[in-house]
């Protein structure tokens, strides 16, 4: 504690708070709040749900992702001349073969999800 000008000032990290600074075994969940105020912990309460939001993001991250690599591949096999072409052909394949392991690994999940009844949140 401080004593400016005869007043009692409290720093802020003083404070008596389970998040404050010099506390042990903080939970971040309890302690970071979401811009409307509710803690982590209150709305992401099973793990699992936050890893489908990640992965659900994930896969709309790889589709902006491929279809700019569709577009670029263009572009480079336009204006690239010969050694545009073959790094076009190669950023397509490519592009193309992320695609397809993408694919897959969604029509795995939702097969699983089928065959054996659990349900999953992709």
């Amino acid at each position: 504690m401080l004593t400016l000008l005869g007043l009692l000032v409290k720093p802020a990290y003083a404070q008596a708070s389970p998040c404050g600074a010099g506390a042990g075994n903080i939970d971040l969940g309890d302690c970071l709040q979401l811009s409307n105020g509710q803690s982590i912990a209150s709305v992401y309460t099973d793990p699992a749900f936050l890893v489908n939001l990640i992965v659900r993001n994930v896969f709309v991250f790889a589709g902006i992702l491929l279809f700019f690599l569709i577009i670029l591949a263009g572009y480079k096999f336009v204006l690239g001349g010969k050694k545009g072409a073959e790094d076009a052909k190669k950023i397509a394949t490519n592009a193309i073969v992320g695609f397809v392991i993408m694919f897959t690994a969604y029509w795995v999940v939702q097969l699983i999800k089928i065959i054996t009844g659990v349900e999953i949140l992709l």
